[in-house]
Formats: C-alpha cells, sequence, structure tokens
C-alpha cells in the first residue's frame, strides 16, 4: 500500500465571527483501490480538486472513503465521490443530527443521503486486510485512528482529532499531559515511522 499526503489540514478560527477547520487528507493505493482518508471540509475543496487532478485522478476514480470520525470538517467532501464506499464507525448513526441546529443539522443528513453503500466498523478491526481500525473516542463517541503499514511511508498511525496538532503531541510526550487519550497516543507514536496530525503538519520520523 502506498500513501501520499494530499494536504495537510489546518486551523482558521476569527472570534465570533468563522470558525473553519478542515482536515488533513491521505490518499492510499492498493490493488486497485483508491482511498481516500478524511477528505476534509468545505475550506479545501480547490486544493482536493488540484491535488487529485495532478495524480490524474478524477472524483470518479476514488473507491472507498475512510473517516476518523463524522464530523463536517472531516467528511463534507465525501459529497463528491459518488462511487466511493464510506467506511466509518458504526456509532455515528447514533446521534441526532437534528439537535445541531436546522442549518448544520440539515448539512449533516445531506451528507448522509449523499452516500450510496456505507460499510460501518467498531475499533478494534482490520479492513481491506492492511488498516487496523483503533479505537480512540476520546474526541466523539464515533472517533478513530488507523494504523497502517506503507511501502513508501513505513508504519503510518492517523490520529484523527485525538492528537490534532505536533504540539499536541509534545505535551502529551512531555507528562504534560496523562490521560487515558496521551496514553494512547504515545504508545502508537512509538510504533510508528510516520504520523499524520489531523489540524497540521505530518512528522515523518525516518
Amino acid at each position: 500500500m502506498d500513501l501520499n499526503l494530499l494536504f495537510p489540514g489546518s486551523i482558521v478560527y476569527v472570534p465570533g465571527m468563522m470558525d473553519a477547520p478542515t482536515s488533513s487528507c491521505a490518499l492510499l493505493v492498493e490493488n486497485g483501490r483508491k482511498i481516500l482518508v478524511d477528505p476534509g471540509g468545505f475550506p479545501s475543496i480547490k486544493i482536493l480538486e488540484e491535488r487529485l487532478t495532478s495524480l490524474g485522478l478524477s472524483p470518479d476514480s476514488i473507491t472507498d472513503i475512510m473517516l476518523t470520525h463524522f464530523h463536517l470538517d472531516h467528511a463534507f467532501n465525501s459529497i463528491f465521490f459518488p462511487n466511493a464506499t464510506i467506511h466509518l464507525h458504526a456509532n455515528y448513526k447514533s446521534r441526532d443530527y437534528g439537535s445541531f441546529g436546522p442549518i448544520v443539522g440539515s448539512m449533516y443528513l445531506k451528507i448522509i443521503d449523499s452516500w450510496r453503500r456505507v460499510e460501518t466498523f467498531n475499533g478494534g478491526v482490520k479492513i481491506m486486510e492492511a488498516i487496523d481500525v483503533l479505537e480512540s473516542p476520546y474526541h466523539s463517541r464515533d472517533h478513530v485512528s488507523f494504523f497502517l503499514e506503507t511501502e513508501n511511508h513505513g508504519k503510518v498511525f492517523i490520529c484523527g482529532d485525538v492528537c490534532a496538532r505536533q504540539i499536541h503531541y509534545h505535551e502529551m510526550r512531555k507528562g504534560m499531559r496523562s490521560d487515558a487519550a496521551a496514553a494512547f497516543v504515545t504508545d502508537y507514536f512509538e510504533r510508528a515511522d510516520t504520523v499524520i496530525f489531523s489540524h497540521d503538519l505530518p512528522l515523518f520520523k525516518r
């Protein structure tokens, strides 16, 4: 399996006016499958299209989308891939999206309605025969992280929002945090050659 980081995530926040984060997005290629991990939110539409086009890929060529969790900054762009099977934690079904508000809740439901095929998982399983799904419900009840071995980047830990930025990892590593999330992150960080943070540049350890 090969991994290509299409773009790193970011956080854009203007107090009282705008909160527009978008997640990192990775492309995995394995045996004819083209898999997007967290295709991102509305602010990354342009860079997502540019990076896929530069690789000679169209939206129709994406076969699968894996979500660390179902938040708009990670999942909104899934609406543009009609042939993709969506893979996410089964707990996404337990939310009352209408309670998010008449506009935001409607957006979540529109995204769900756009999905033609959904395959749910729980933590502790291996999907696509190559990707370990790790229970990491410290951010939301449907949150997971992924751990996989690649040909070009070694062992890769995709944190999701359990460790969104490099500074969060360094706080955990230095003992400034000692909760269950910190223990989880530092354990898998030690096993990995490459760490993809959801809202920051990645770390390449080799």
